[in-house]
């Protein structure tokens, strides 16, 4: 085994991964090697490439035995392995070709076309396993192997006389399957860097997109889109990543526009074509130019625009134009990033939207609960205090007071939340106006301590001791309420218990499911807002002997969402 083709395999693999090197900092051959999809001319352009590899291949091989101990199986195999089928087999065919013509005559010159020509279909029929396992080495040296074997065998099986077949077969089988195997490895490992490196600017663009989105936040919750809103975001997004400009439509006009180039571009101007083509399409689209009436001509004459469609309820309300540098060596994260910041805009601009609708519906029904001051009650209120008058004015006088206080407490709303003892308050005005209509029927029994540092929303236990006195309690000939707390660690649990026959199984389901009738807004309107302040609703245990509802309120009310119902 002649240890100068050993030399001479090595040098030239030495080569090829240097001018894969060089290759590897050309701006068409990354935007080739990132993107899924390529043109015409980028096809062609990459078989000139792969073919001139193959070429140089051919002609740096070591003669030996009136043949040559080259590494073409890179160029052909590289070519099928990156460029994909059309890539791989044309360049097999102008490598294979090449191989025949410069040695008409040889011994080996079918044998080696022929081979070229297989190891290019190798290749090509491995393409889509390689790129999904982002050219692991071990498939590339292993394909690589069986690829140089099938060579040498196609020598043997073709090459004529066959003594001189087998003689080169010894001689160049060693180095030209051993290292063109590990050749191909690094040969590619190049371009592998290139995905490596796309890979890491993308993981970075979407750590750029929480960041911008946080920073956002504080805009995006108001819901708006409007000139304001998408002029502050956009200065966001400017610091954030240093592009050239940011334009902000909805479908009609240009909301604002960001950015030293895009300084000549009026609000309120009509959306331009990209953007229209964006909206109409509702996916990202790019642009290098315009039409010279464009509104936006001016602004590539440096940039590319990257235009994404902003979507609420599946519906394109506008258009997200992102300017960057026009020389950059690869779009496909800048691509990714545009695609993804304005999925993340719109995500939270809805969000915010259906919370401020939540708001306001919260708002609405705590106002429906505070009007719902049951009309029978007072009558029947007002009835027990009149006969009190004159057989006990001093108990007609307390019963004032808690009707007062009873008023006093449903038209509060000053404050979001209250203190446990404050509610307390509230419901001891109403079951006072309740225990003097019921005398003897009703027994009302309460354990609250009196060192609990809790705040609960205002008029959210009242409904509850109703609840329990109108359709449970009285359900019964003697009927009892029963009123505790008590705290375990960071919460107060409130329990209301009543004698009465239980809460139907429907009734509960339809409360935990929120399709209550619309008319009894009591425990259903509890329910929501416990749900959407804390996360948890009531506790409710129910059997034909009585009822629970308990309700597990936080005691720090920093952890609370101090909203306005």
């Amino acid at each position: 085994m002649d240890i100068g083709i050993f030399k001479g395999v090595i040098f030239n693999i030495g080569m090829l991964v240097l001018i894969a090197q060089i290759l590897g900092r050309m701006r068409i051959v990354k935007k080739f090697v990132v993107r899924q999809k390529h043109t015409l001319r980028e096809n062609m352009i990459m078989i000139l490439i792969f073919g001139t590899i193959s070429i140089l291949s051919t002609h740096m091989g070591i003669s030996v035995h009136d043949a040559l101990a080259n590494t073409r199986v890179i160029g052909v195999m590289a070519a099928g392995f990156i460029g994909g089928p059309v890539v791989g087999i044309s360049t097999a065919i102008i490598a294979s070709i090449h191989r025949y013509l410069i040695d008409i005559n040889g011994f080996t010159a079918f044998a080696c076309a022929i081979s070229t020509l297989a190891e290019g279909i190798i290749a090509v029929s491995f393409t889509g396993y390689v790129k999904k396992t982002k050219y692991q080495e071990s498939d590339l040296f292993l394909l690589t192997f069986i690829a140089e074997i099938l060579q040498m065998v196609i020598i043997l099986l073709i090459a004529k006389p066959y003594s001189h077949a087998l003689e080169l077969v010894r001689a160049i089988a060693g180095p030209m399957i051993l290292f063109n195997s590990i050749g191909m490895v690094l040969f590619v490992g190049v371009f592998k860097n290139i995905i490596l490196e796309q890979e890491y600017e993308i993981g970075k663009k979407v750590g750029l997109i929480f960041d911008i989105t946080k920073k956002c936040l504080p805009i995006l919750q108001t819901g708006l889109y409007d000139q304001d809103s998408c002029r502050s975001i956009s200065k966001i997004i400017l610091e954030s990543t240093k592009d050239l400009g940011i334009i902000f439509t909805d479908t009609a006009e240009i909301l604002s526009s960001e950015g030293k180039h895009l300084m000549y571009i009026p609000r309120h101007h009509e959306i331009p074509e990209l953007a229209r083509r964006t909206i109409c399409s509702g996916s990202v689209c790019i642009a290098e130019e315009t039409a010279p009436g464009d509104i936006l001509s001016k602004a590539f004459q440096k940039s590319v625009a990257i235009a994404a469609p902003l979507r609420k309820n599946d519906k394109v309300f506008g258009c997200m134009i992102i300017f960057t540098n026009k020389y950059k060596i690869s779009l496909h994260s800048d691509i990714e990033f545009a695609d993804g910041l304005s999925k993340f805009l719109s995500i939270q601009l809805e969000l915010s939207q259906i919370e401020k609708q939540q708001r306001l519906l919260e708002k609405a029904e705590f106002q429906a609960l505070q009007s719902q001051i049951n009309p029978h009650f007072i009558f029947n209120s007002l009835n027990t205090i009149s006969a009190f008058c004159r057989e006990k004015p001093g108990k007609a006088r307390e019963l004032l007071i808690a009707l007062a206080t009873y008023f006093r407490n449903s038209i509060q709303t000053q404050d979001g939340f209250v203190s446990i003892y404050d509610e307390l308050d509230y419901v001891e005005a109403y079951l006072q106006l309740e225990k003097a209509r019921f005398e003897d029927r009703l027994q009302i029994i309460t354990e609250i301590p009196e060192s609990l540092d809790c705040q609960l929303p205002c008029l959210i236990l009242q409904p509850v001791v109703e609840n329990a006195v109108k359709h449970g309690a009285m359900k019964r000939k003697q009927g009892t309420i029963s009123i505790t707390a008590e705290e375990q660690e960071d919460t107060v649990i409130i329990s209301v218990s009543d004698n009465g026959l239980g809460i139907p199984e429907d009734l509960l389901l339809h409360l935990k499911a929120n399709t209550m009738d619309c008319r009894k807004i009591g425990l259903s309107n509890v329910e929501r807002r416990l749900r959407y302040i804390y996360g948890r609703g009531l506790d409710i245990s129910s059997t034909p002997e009585g009822t629970t509802v308990r309700l597990h309120i936080p005691v720090r009310k920093n952890s609370l969402r101090l909203e306005e119902f």
